[in-house]
């Protein structure tokens, strides 16, 4: 009878003991995982402003992002859509029929970033002519190889729905703001975490009954030594006090 209580004493003191540990890895890992999301957000963000920059044609690993805000290519790109542009590396990757993103000259769209059908491909005059295919017919004025920003690869639906739901009212809060919270208290609890344990890293609630025992008694051998140093240390002086009194009746 006896030994079988203290087998099932035993298994639930186990118990006991992995549950902390099971809660403490869990708590690590989303840490983690919210950490290395945030540091991916922040250095994508970062290259892309560097980039943005340094070149007016922000492309990162050779593409482009760009969300339509007009329906002059519909029905194949749609107002509200984000495209993918993929970099060119010359004259000689386009032609006509080509979707391409490029800076209008003159008209409505001087100076804009477009993205129009090429009708012309500049071979007499080393100029492009381009026209919205939702246009009918009415052509783009003519612009030259440089002002060509990158070729259409196409319509992302995930990039379409993750900008319509960061754009939406409460989009950013979901998006942005809640995993920086959640991630800022992940951390505040590994802190307070980190200043319970002890040396050798365990919490007092991970620590089994023998490791309890042998600190309490460890803790009590340190108190005994520090009273027997102090005990010492007041019978020195006393003893050195005696002796100068004695020297002093001489």
């Amino acid at each position: 009878m006896d030994e079988s209580i203290k087998t099932e004493s035993i298994k639930e003191g186990k118990s006991s003991e992995k549950a902390p540990k099971k809660k403490a890895k869990w708590k690590k890992v989303v840490g983690t995982i919210l950490t290395v999301l945030v540091i991916l957000l922040v250095a994508f963000c970062g290259l892309f402003v560097v980039q943005t920059k340094m070149n007016k044609k922000p492309f990162l690993f050779g593409y482009a992002v760009y969300y339509v805000v007009s329906g002059s290519m519909e029905p194949t790109i749609m107002t509200g859509e984000v495209i993918i542009v993929e970099k060119i590396n010359g004259e000689e990757d386009l032609h006509r029929n080509d979707i391409i993103t490029f800076v209008g000259i003159g008209g409505t769209i001087d100076g804009m970033t477009v993205t129009h059908r090429i009708v012309s491909d500049g071979v007499v005059n080393g100029k492009i002519t381009t026209c919205g295919d939702a246009n009918h017919g009415i052509k783009d004025n003519p612009i030259p190889y440089s002002n060509v920003i990158g070729k259409y690869v196409r319509t992302s639906s995930f990039l379409t729905s993750v900008y319509a739901a960061f754009t939406s009212k409460y989009g950013f809060l979901f998006i942005v703001f809640i995993p920086l919270v959640v991630l800022l208290v992940v951390q505040v609890l590994n802190f307070r975490r980190a200043c319970r344990m002890d040396k050798d890293g365990k919490l007092p609630e991970e620590k089994s009954a023998e490791e309890i025992k042998e600190e309490a008694v460890k803790a009590k051998e340190d108190e005994i030594k520090r009273k027997a140093i102090e005990d010492y240390l007041a019978s020195k002086k006393r003893l050195e006090k005696a002796a100068r009194e004695g020297k002093k009746k001489e």
